[in-house]
């Protein structure tokens, strides 16, 4: 497919032709149809995202354009900026605005947003919904993943993939569950006001971290959003959950619009200025400003003035009282005195002072210090002050990162504080920077396996990060550490080690950014790429470090690790993924996992369930991955496997874009049954193979069916099907195919659909000869003993040519002598002047009237015999 290039202005460049080079950088993120990646106009030097899409036809090609359609007519400061596309191949190259600043739901990761810093992002919101509802265009999918913020933190709505406009209809279930409306969630079809529901959710999200009904499972999720009504948070203002409340209407024709929503009560109140933060709240009730303590009648609590309590704070001899401290004195002057303290080193009340001030002071006193620049002193005290860092200002951990803090790690000890720390450099500088950052710190692996077995998310986070990094490595010690994580009981974690490991083995995102230089050069894939037909197994082979790198009996710890049928598809595409990388081209562990019987059940189970819905496209890469590593195993067959994997084969046969990985796996069995002798033997209806446990039964049908499918790509499937009609057990099967009644039609379908490629119908003609020389071979013969075999053929054929069917040869043969008349091909034709297309056909009109060359037979490149004939 030719190359097309779209771009707009900004993006082209006198100096470069249509097909301007971009340099792929990290990835900054993915979702169900494609990864976005940071890249560089090499021109301009300027920053753009690349979403890059795969697609596998033009039908769903077509669908990835709408996205484009939208983006490319909308024009507003909080819709993310359209550049242009390049489509190459079968990759969809869509180029966008890049915001560094990442996504809202990258900033709560941080911790929940107060309500005034989240207005103005919801305020800029609601002026890109205003906008895109005035279009007629229902975004169906805002959330915080979806809102980006650029460099000035200005809000850009972003992933289109799922919109659609008004005047279409809308009733496609799309969109996340937890913050799709309830008439979206009936199946009654979205419209404007189903994304002010959805931006009710995103509030939520935004104040609290999570979105309403977080807590439930999917179904149950359902259940609520339809049904229950949700109750927002007694911490949130009263005009807030007002504001709320009006998102979350039931009746969609009483929800307000975008426009209403700008004008609400909770947007108009102004922001509480920085000073503000920091003044004693007015109340009535005088009661709730005093805490009950247990005063003894000692003279240092009689009531003494501002200064005594200060002097008292500054002696690390005298007793600190925090709460009289703070009920007495002026808040600036604490926070001086505290500042003068770490200054002198003297550390005995700090940590008392903070603490008390976050359990009763909201943490006015901590927030006041950081703004004057307290903490460039307490870290001055490293290692020291690591427990008051860790206690008290784990969530301040950019303002200590520009204090300084970087520099003391290597001395700390706290797990959750060294995390915390790698998890922000994380977002503030290059990928490469921060995994040799992380590669320096000695305890790093500590920190994370305690992280680990805590169910620390920020943990699982930077192991998945570093662990798709060379930069960072991963000795038998570590990797023997997480392979001793418990878990049976916790599928989040058990994702987390799969998904590393398999990091580890692919090293992806190093390879495509040392090897992508622009798109002329290869572009990138993913783990998955369907580029090719589906019906051929491929997959990108990893660059594998030795086997040394993995720990010993890692197999036997995987396959103890074997996810259920019914597990997230997420764990169990990384189980099976990991079982390719770990075992491909390994003979030892293929053996180990063939060995393993549960699991080619898993696999099989997994057919019956998935192949039934390939509409869901990660379904689909699933069961392609499964269907390679299956490949491979059937080389590697035994008796006690034997039937299973010939069910797993019987399966994929059912699913047209398999149909070709099916054969090949129903191929490998049938050939390890001829060579261990074993018997094989056909009856009116199946291949039978008889084994010590039972009878194996192939059904002619389930092959006749595929090779008549409408669907199937046959410029891979015909080779194998070919070898599989070549082997001695399938000389009806032939017999079957050729007396089928949409014979002819096929034949006439595949020479007009792969006329242009010569390979694929030099494929076809060495399939029919075979099965026209095995339809003559299969015909009634004389028992006789007196009369040679090669008569008692040469008597069948003729006996055959007197049937019903005795003209199929005769047919196929016309047609293919006029099939490359020059004056009758068709546009495209291609093959007329090839001499093995020639040859193949007159061996094919020998067989109308011939008789077999005695004690002779040709032996094609895979190995098959072919009778060959002498015209009579």
């Amino acid at each position: 497919m030719a190359m097309r290039v779209n771009l707009t202005p900004a993006q082209r460049h006198p100096a470069t032709s249509s097909s301007t080079h971009y340099a792929l950088k990290q990835v900054v993120g993915k979702g169900a149809y494609g990864i976005v990646y940071r890249a560089i106009n090499r021109q301009t030097q300027k920053e753009v995202a690349i979403k890059v899409i795969e697609y596998d036809d033009e039908e769903e090609l077509n669908e990835h354009m709408l996205e484009i359609d939208l983006l490319k007519n909308l024009r507003h400061q909080n819709i993310v900026k359209y550049h242009g596309f390049i489509q190459k191949s079968h990759q969809l190259y869509i180029l966008l605005e890049y915001c560094s600043q990442g996504s809202l739901r990258d900033l709560v990761k941080r911790g929940p947003l107060d309500e005034s810093d989240a207005k103005t992002f919801i305020r800029q919101t609601l002026e890109g919904l205003k906008y895109l509802h005035e279009q007629g265009v229902i975004h169906r999918d805002i959330k915080a993943a979806n809102l980006l913020l650029d460099s000035r933190n200005v809000v850009k709505l972003a992933d289109f993939g799922v919109s659609t406009r008004v005047n279409n209809l809308a009733m496609t279930y799309a969109g996340s569950p937890n913050w799709m409306a309830p008439e979206v969630m009936l199946g009654q079809g979205a419209s404007t006001v189903s994304d002010i529901w959805s931006l009710g959710a995103t509030v939520v999200e935004i104040l609290t971290g999570n979105p309403p009904f977080h807590n439930l499972v999917n179904e149950a999720a359902c259940y609520a959003i339809v049904h229950d009504s949700y109750i927002p948070p007694k911490s949130l203002s009263s005009s807030c959950r007002r504001f709320l409340s009006s998102c979350f209407q039931k009746n969609l024709f009483k929800r307000p619009r975008a426009l209403e929503l700008l004008n609400h009560e909770w947007l108009s109140e102004t922001k509480q200025s920085i000073l503000e933060r920091f003044k004693e709240p007015e109340s009535d009730n005088w009661d709730s400003d005093f805490i009950e303590v247990e005063v003894s009648p000692s003279k240092d609590h009689d009531i003494h003035d501002e200064q005594y309590y200060l002097k008292q704070l500054t002696q690390a001899r005298v007793e600190c009282h925090p709460h009289l401290i703070f009920s007495e004195c002026d808040l600036g002057a604490v926070v001086s005195c505290l500042i003068d303290l770490c200054k002198r080193g003297q550390m005995k009340n700090v940590k008392e002072m903070f603490t008390y001030d976050l359990k009763y002071n909201e943490g006015r006193c901590r927030s006041l210090f950081i703004t004057i620049g307290g903490l460039t002193y307490l870290l001055n005290h490293c290692p020291v002050v690591e427990n008051i860092l860790s206690e008290c200002f784990i969530n301040d951990m950019r303002e200590m990162i520009k204090c300084g803090i970087l520099a003391h790690c290597k001395s700390f000890s706290d797990p959750l504080l060294i995390l915390s720390i790698s998890s922000t450099f994380h977002e503030l500088v290059d990928y490469k920077i921060w995994c040799q950052w992380c590669s320096q710190l000695p305890n790093m692996v500590e920190s994370i396996i305690y992280g680990l077995e805590n169910n620390e998310k920020m943990a699982e986070d930077i192991l998945l990060k570093l662990s798709a990094s060379s930069l960072f490595p991963m000795d038998k010690h570590f990797l023997s550490k997480l392979m001793a994580l418990p878990l049976r009981n916790n599928l989040r974690l058990k994702y987390t080690i799969l998904k590393s490991f398999n990091n580890l083995l692919e090293r992806k995102e190093e390879q495509r950014e040392n090897t992508i230089e622009s798109f002329d050069s290869r572009p990138p894939v993913t783990p998955l790429s369907t580029s090719l037909p589906l019906s051929t197994p491929s997959v990108n082979i990893p660059v594998f470090p030795p086997q040394s790198t993995l720990p010993d009996r890692f197999m036997d710890w995987l396959l103890k690790s074997m996810p259920s049928a019914t597990d997230d598809p997420h764990l169990i595409k990384n189980f099976i993924e990991l079982c390719y990388n770990s075992s491909h081209l390994n003979q030892v562990s293929l053996g180990e996992i063939v060995e393993h019987r549960e699991f080619i059940k898993l696999v099989k189970q997994l057919a019956q369930q998935l192949s039934g819905d390939l509409s869901i496209k990660y379904m689909k890469s699933l069961l392609l991955m499964a269907l390679q590593l299956c490949v491979e195993l059937s080389q590697e067959v035994n008796e006690t496997t034997l039937s299973d994997m010939i069910d797993v084969s019987l399966q994929f046969l059912l699913v047209p874009e398999f149909a070709t990985g099916g054969i090949d796996i129903l191929l490998h069995c049938l050939q390890f049954a001829l060579h261990e002798r074993f018997k094989i033997y056909e009856d009116t209806t199946d291949i039978v193979i008889v084994v010590p446990s039972g009878d194996i039964r192939v059904p002619h049908r389930k092959l006749l069916q595929t090779f008549y499918s409408e669907e199937v790509k046959f410029g891979n499937f015909i080779p194998k099907f070919t070898k599989l009609c070549s082997l001695p057990p399938c000389n009806s099967l032939s017999y079957e195919i050729i007396i089928h009644k949409d014979f002819m039609d096929k034949v006439r379908s595949l020479f007009d659909l792969y006329r242009s490629s010569l390979i694929i119908q030099i494929d076809f003609l060495k399939f029919l000869k075979i099965v026209l020389t095995r339809y003559a071979e299969f015909m009634p013969q004389s028992k006789r003993k007196d009369i040679s075999s090669e008569k008692l053929l040469s008597t069948g054929m003729k006996h055959a040519m007197l049937q019903p069917n005795a003209n199929i040869i005769r047919n196929v043969a016309n047609f293919l002598h006029h099939n490359w008349q020059i004056e009758k091909a068709q546009k495209g034709q291609v093959g007329a002047d090839s001499v093995l297309i020639k040859q193949l056909c007159q061996d094919i009109e020998l067989l109308q009237h011939g008789e077999l060359q005695a004690g002779n037979k040709l032996i094609d490149k895979d190995g098959f015999a072919i009778p060959k004939f002498n015209p009579i």
